[in-house]
């Protein structure tokens, strides 16, 4: 008998035992943003819209941006500046920028505004030991880990994106890479595990992290120019190994998944192969076909998932404001490119062109056929110096410019 009762509270303490952790389960999954059916859910599981504005060209500087048409990626910039003012102080530029482009006054306005959430696009770069921007030094998480904080304080979300991945995701002047995404090539083993090293150091970084709301994997693969026949079938397959790497250390976050052409070609995908997918597009257009959000909205009633507008803008505020209307009126969110620009009103705040800087894109768009012309050509040294330094403090905070061209359309405060 005593036996018996022994066996009957070793029972009732295990039975105990698991509903508090099946308690604590579920309030560990209701502390993160989910899905559920066609719907983004908030932490007390109702549906979310993400009103967004990317952080583009913080982590992953872009060419067109600076005025400047033929020079794409952040490494041809470096080289750029390097000509310019010497390797020593183009090093130190690119610090003073990474530090000063965004910064918690930033954080604070977005949220001011009204936006809920901003996506972080990267340069898988910042988290390796690999030459990037003149410096060795992988600073990427010190840089996510201030960002996070700021907007975890601010209770804004945030979405990380892998823009330029190891090998070429794109193919394109987006991706920081070359003209072809070896990624998805036969070749590209070695930066396909890079990328799933880096993508699970990330989600092991942040798995326990509520302000993260997911991981969008991959910005814009596969340009529509190379053998799609070939590399488009290699993509959802590769999000599948990545996805299974990725729940290995972190089974809390949404994970965004971007179809081939430029996120637009959704039929690259079939049935949903994890229960927290978000399907990201990235439209600048509106037409028919992979531009068309009839052929989205058609993808997502028939997987039941929800669709993310991670990218649009850049055009007349019409077509803005139709793409970001038809997403949410149908409970989709999206998210505006982009928030800070030089001397261009299509984002949230404008930064002041430098005069001097006019040198600098002079000599970049110049075409020389000798060398002994280049040479000749270089501006003043000390004017270009000048000219970086007066960008880093015209691109703070404090120094930006409002842009009116979309407050009025999206509704911000």
């Amino acid at each position: 008998m005593k036996l018996k009762k022994q066996i009957l509270k070793y029972c009732l303490i295990a039975i105990v035992i698991m509903i508090a952790l099946n308690h604590l389960c579920v309030l560990n999954a209701q502390s993160f943003v989910g899905v559920k059916g066609p719907s983004i859910v908030s932490r007390d599981g109702k549906p979310l819209i993400l009103r967004g504005v990317n952080l583009g060209f913080w982590l992953e500087p872009e060419g067109y941006p600076w005025g400047i048409s033929d020079i794409h990626g952040a490494r041809q910039y470096f080289d750029l500046f390097a000509d310019l003012i010497g390797p020593d102080e183009a090093r130190k530029f690119w610090v003073s920028y990474q530090d000063n482009f965004i910064t918690e006054q930033d954080i604070q306005y977005i949220k001011k505004l009204g936006f809920n959430s901003v996506r972080i696009p990267f340069d898988y770069r910042l988290f390796v030991n690999e030459y990037y921007l003149g410096s060795y030094e992988p600073r990427g998480f010190t840089l996510l880990d201030r960002a996070v904080k700021w907007c975890r304080e601010e209770g804004i979300g945030v979405i990380l994106d892998m823009h330029c991945a190891p090998g070429s995701q794109a193919g394109w002047n987006s991706d920081d890479g070359y003209t072809w995404p070896w990624l998805f090539e036969d070749s590209g083993e070695e930066s396909r595990q890079l990328t799933i090293k880096i993508w699970t150091d990330i989600a092991r970084k942040y798995s326990n992290e509520p302000t993260v709301i997911g991981y969008d994997l991959l910005g814009e693969p596969i340009h529509q120019y190379c053998d799609t026949s070939r590399v488009n079938k290699r993509l959802e397959p590769f999000y599948k190994r990545l996805t299974s790497e990725i729940r290995k250390v972190d089974k809390n976050h949404i994970l965004f998944l971007a179809g081939a052409f430029w996120n637009r070609n959704f039929d690259v995908f079939g049935k949903p192969f994890d229960d927290k997918l978000v399907y990201t597009t990235h439209l600048y257009s509106q037409n028919e076909g992979y531009c068309s959000f009839d052929y989205f909205s058609k993808f997502s009633r028939k997987y039941n998932v929800p669709l993310w507008l991670g990218e649009f803008g850049e055009k007349e505020p019409e077509l803005v404001d139709s793409l970001r209307s038809e997403f949410q009126n149908e409970g989709f969110g999206w998210c505006l490119w982009t928030y800070k620009k030089m001397n261009n009103d299509h984002c949230i705040v404008q930064i002041k062109q430098p005069v001097n800087f006019v040198l600098v894109q002079n000599y970049a768009n110049g075409i020389y056929k000798e060398w002994e012309e280049k040479v000749k050509a270089r501006p003043d040294n000390g004017k270009t110096s000048e000219a970086l330094a007066q960008y880093v403090e015209n691109c703070k905070f404090k120094n930006c410019i409002k842009s009116n061209i979309y407050h009025k359309v999206l509704n911000l405060k």
